[in-house]
């Protein structure tokens, strides 16, 4: 992949703004106000259980949720394991809500993301080697993409009362193999997976617009932009040989 080359003083003040509390409120404001502007805050859930009809809160638990799950990424730009940790955690809550808001695969797809992310943890505790690409970069985004499509097909085939919707499916699929291997990737400190994330942020900014969950709409925009910086900071870092 090419790199970027940036003034030396121009990377220390990209690293400086990476590593910031700053950046993490910033992050944490744009997911919430926009969610609140535009009134997703409201959303509720509605089911019924032995006769009796209840509301879930929806848009304030999702609000929650991604305010959690911006937490753990921004501390893993940070390099703090701390943010794995809270990102495993929060992969069940996650999943939870996506599947309500009609991603049926999350039911399979997200307790691969959950290994993925626990996998990233275990693996920062014993060491954190910043890596070049090498055929094992490679591997895990393609067993990503197999894991990925294949579950989802098996969801959407099987578990879904309407069939395969392929404009969802493959919405929802793509990014989820983004992420697969980006996890797995995660857990090798390389650099260039920032790319993989820009990507998949792409893919779930379009995702989430279509099951117009706003506030992640709002945190993979911001997320977007936080991978450029994650490159920047972790690439100068590799080459310095530094964590």
């Amino acid at each position: 992949m090419s790199t970027i080359v940036l003034p030396q003083k121009t990377v220390r003040v990209i690293k400086s703004v990476t590593n910031s509390t700053y950046l993490d409120i910033i992050g944490l404001a744009i997911v919430i106000s926009a969610s609140v502007a535009l009134g997703y805050h409201k959303t509720e859930y509605k089911f019924s259980f032995n006769n009796h009809h209840y509301s879930f809160l929806l848009g304030y638990v999702s609000i929650v949720n991604t305010s959690l799950s911006m937490i753990g990424n921004r501390l893993v730009t940070k390099k703090n394991n701390l943010g794995n940790f809270v990102t495993t955690c929060n992969t069940f809550l996650s999943g939870t809500i996506d599947y309500l808001l009609g991603n049926v695969g999350a039911i399979l797809t997200y307790p691969v993301s959950f290994v993925g992310n626990y996998l990233a943890f275990s693996s920062w505790k014993k060491s954190r080697v910043l890596r070049n690409i090498d055929t094992i970069f490679y591997r895990n985004i393609a067993l990503g993409f197999v894991f990925s499509f294949l579950l989802n097909f098996i969801a959407f085939k099987f578990l879904s009362e309407n069939g395969v919707d392929w404009k969802v499916f493959f919405a929802v699929a793509i990014p989820a193999g983004i992420t697969f291997g980006g996890t797995f990737n995660t857990a090798r400190m390389y650099p260039d997976n920032w790319f993989m994330w820009q990507l998949y942020n792409l893919t779930k900014i379009v995702q989430n617009i279509l099951l117009v969950n706003i506030a992640n709409t709002a945190k993979y925009t911001f997320y977007f932009f936080n991978a450029i910086l994650g490159y920047i900071t972790w690439n100068d870092d590799r080459k310095k040989g530094s964590i």
